[in-house]
């Protein structure tokens, strides 16, 4: 409280908190300084020790706009400073920017809004200045708002601002401006005139993007996203504002398909041709849930030890009409950008469900596995539907298997934990699915209800990898079975791999040693052959 009201008599424009060897006593000072500052305009930068460089997330959440990890030396002290100051700056010079009160800012976090951004960019055109667009997409808000509530996401929000602010304020080239906005839901942008040109905002674009690889401490949560970027730049008379924006957003969506952390360039030929093919996706979406255009296809999982067929995994691809067959990964990016994923998760599910249910001779026995997202699980009425679906068909719940993977779990695990918990007191059996791809870890494997881990694809080859990968492997695979779960190895494609996942203590494997994805046909076919149904035993 001291340190507050010092600040409130004689407010700077930059606040250095020095919680070297005094953790706690620093993150409470910045936590009570925090919203003064916010108001205020400064910036706060805190100082921490190497030993405790995993209090960044909080000293950010507690309203550092930028953190210090010693050792550092004067200079870089000096220039964390400057950019501290500079942040503050900025902040004050838009404060008093005669135009802001006019143009309505972001009431969340304090930002340019999108009228304020298509302004700044078309007065800066107007005045024959070059200006490029990076927009920044934070991925998974819509789940978090689910998962946590509204008042968590929306303070995730103004977390991200904090933390793209410093970045954005950082060097810049002679007679660059830049201006930070949040333009809508989860998408942010900096625009900037005068750019250095094409690299230069690429870097910037990196830079930028890298705010988001820290997790955000949300009170006693630690959240984790992931930020794309998308790169577009416009001379005078080429677009206007809303053109420019637009071509950023395009970019975007391609670095949307891409891995986390990734930057996309705009490039008009090949967005063009991606804008056209994604707005056939989404309107076709519709007339696919409805007129079977979606298609339910079942991979066999064999026994390791008799090679017989002990079940399937349902997997699904899209037969557009113009397209093709489209993968699973295209049609669940297409059901997302429409927010449709739980309505499509829910067809599938039912889908399956009821196929399965039909299946007589040799498929009658065979148990069922189908893959769960997280937007599934954080559907408030997931169990009592999936419960309807099997009582419908009249599948018993001991057939089914619902596959989980690690990422649809992570940021609420007691609640994922809780709802496998009660699924499983149905008879359903609960598999934690790419295991070894994601966090995982046997801590965790411990906390959660699973009956079956499915070593991810990168295991299986893992298994017949260096001595070193061999070790680590097993030693998974040991664990995992001392635990009393079944192991199923995905992604095995020969001979070598089927033997050291026999070797490795296996109980089943899935993938093109065993059968390809089949439909109800190619399944019956390969389940009606006399004796042993697979070359794997």
């Amino acid at each position: 409280m001291a340190a507050l009201d010092r600040f409130v008599a004689e407010p700077a424009r930059v606040v250095v908190i020095d919680a070297r060897g005094a953790r706690s006593a620093g993150l409470a000072a910045a936590q009570a300084l925090g919203a003064a500052v916010e108001a205020q305009r400064g910036a706060m930068l805190v100082l921490l020790s190497r030993a405790d460089a995993d209090a960044t997330a909080a000293a950010m959440a507690a309203g550092a706009t930028s953190v210090l990890v010693s050792p550092f030396g004067a200079d870089s002290f000096v220039s964390a400073v400057q950019l501290a100051n500079r942040h503050a700056a900025r902040l004050a010079q838009a404060a008093a920017t005669p135009a802001l009160p006019v143009l309505a800012g972001d009431a969340l976090t304090g930002l340019a809004d999108l009228d304020h951004m298509v302004a700044w960019i078309d007065g800066h055109l107007a005045a024959a200045r070059p200006v490029a667009v990076i927009m920044l997409g934070a991925a998974r808000m819509a789940q978090i708002a689910m998962l946590h509530g509204r008042d968590v996401a929306d303070r995730l929000l103004v977390a991200v601002a904090r933390r793209l602010g410093p970045v954005a304020d950082g060097p810049a080239g002679r007679g660059e401006a830049r201006l930070l906005g949040r333009l809508s839901g989860a998408d942010f942008a900096v625009a900037v005139a005068s750019h250095g040109g094409d690299a230069a905002m690429m870097t910037l674009a990196r830079a930028l993007v890298s705010a988001f690889q820290r997790p955000f401490a949300i009170d006693d949560r630690l959240i984790h996203i992931a930020g794309r970027a998308g790169v577009a730049l416009a001379e005078a008379g080429d677009v206007g504002a809303t053109g420019l924006l637009r071509e950023a957003q395009l970019a975007l969506a391609k670095a949307g398909a891409r891995e986390p952390g990734a930057v996309a360039r705009f490039s008009a030929e090949a967005e063009g041709a991606l804008l056209r093919r994604q707005a056939d996706l989404e309107s076709d979406l519709y007339r696919a849930l409805s007129d079977g255009d979606i298609a339910v296809l079942f991979q066999p999982q064999a026994r390791l030890d008799n090679g017989r067929i002990e079940g399937v995994e349902a997997l699904v691809r899209w037969d557009h009409p113009v397209y093709g067959r489209l993968s699973a990964a295209t049609l669940l990016e297409t059901a997302a950008s429409l927010e449709l994923a739980v309505v499509l998760g829910r067809h599938i599910r039912a889908r399956a469900i009821a196929a399965a249910a039909a299946w007589r001779g040799p498929l009658a026995q065979l148990k069922l596995s189908i893959n769960v997202t997280a937007q599934d699980l954080a559907d408030a009425e997931f169990v009592d539907t999936l419960a309807v679906d099997l009582a419908k068909a009249g599948l018993s719940p001991r057939r089914l298997t619902l596959e989980v993977t690690e990422d649809a779990v992570i940021d609420d695990m007691d609640c994922a934990a809780a709802t496998l918990a009660l699924l499983r007191q149905d008879g359903v059996t609960v598999a934690l699915d790419d295991f070894g791809a994601g966090y995982s870890s046997l801590a965790r494997l411990a906390r959660l209800p699973v009956d079956v881990i499915k070593l991810d694809r990168s295991f299986a080859l893992g298994l017949v990898g260096s001595e070193r990968e061999k070790l680590v492997v097993s030693a998974m695979i040991s664990t995992a079975r001392r635990l009393g779960l079944s192991v199923v190895a995905e992604g095995v494609e020969d001979d070598i791999q089927l033997a050291a996942a026999r070797a490795a203590g296996c109980h089943l494997v899935q993938g093109f040693c065993v059968a390809p994805p089949l439909d109800e046909a190619g399944l019956l076919a390969l389940c009606s052959q006399p004796g042993t149904t697979t070359s794997v035993a």
